[in-house]
């Protein structure tokens, strides 16, 4: 069975696109991963979008993977579903980190640094804890409402 999620409003559409760019001015320089999962009828959603950002300037872009990601986004935001979305981030220094979001009730709540290390080394299913990834720096997201 296909996953469902309900078709956004015209005036979702604008705040998601309106968290997305500011989501991207806030990211800074470098090569940037967003995963989003949201919950819809039948199961999670799933899209990514991949960028490269530098010097404030978006220097690739694949824009089906841009609208997917921001249609996502407006279906969570409309308050009807729950999900979450991550950035990895590669600087050119070879620096990586990871800071996360959750969306609830229409909002999104940048995850602490606490919160985003949990999920990625914990295992919701088995409750099995296991190490962070080598050289990855989880950060507390930034406030992009």
């Amino acid at each position: 069975m296909d996953v469902l999620i309900p078709i956004p409003s015209p005036e979702d559409g604008e705040r998601a696109l309106g968290i997305f760019e500011r989501l991207m001015d806030k990211a800074g320089d470098g090569f940037h991963h967003l995963v989003i999962v949201v919950q819809g009828i039948g199961g999670p959603a799933l899209g990514h979008f991949r960028y490269v950002q530098k010097q404030g300037l978006i220097l690739h872009v694949n824009e089906d993977w841009a609208m997917e990601f921001c249609h996502l986004l407006a279906a969570a935001i409309s308050g009807s579903l729950s999900g979450g979305f991550v950035m990895r981030t590669r600087t050119e220094a070879q620096a990586e980190s990871v800071c996360g979001w959750r969306i609830t009730n229409g909002d999104t709540k940048p995850l602490s640094r606490a919160e985003v290390f949990d999920a990625y080394c914990h295992n919701p299913t088995t409750g099995e804890t296991f190490g962070p990834e080598p050289g990855v720096e989880y950060k507390d997201a930034p406030a992009i409402h």
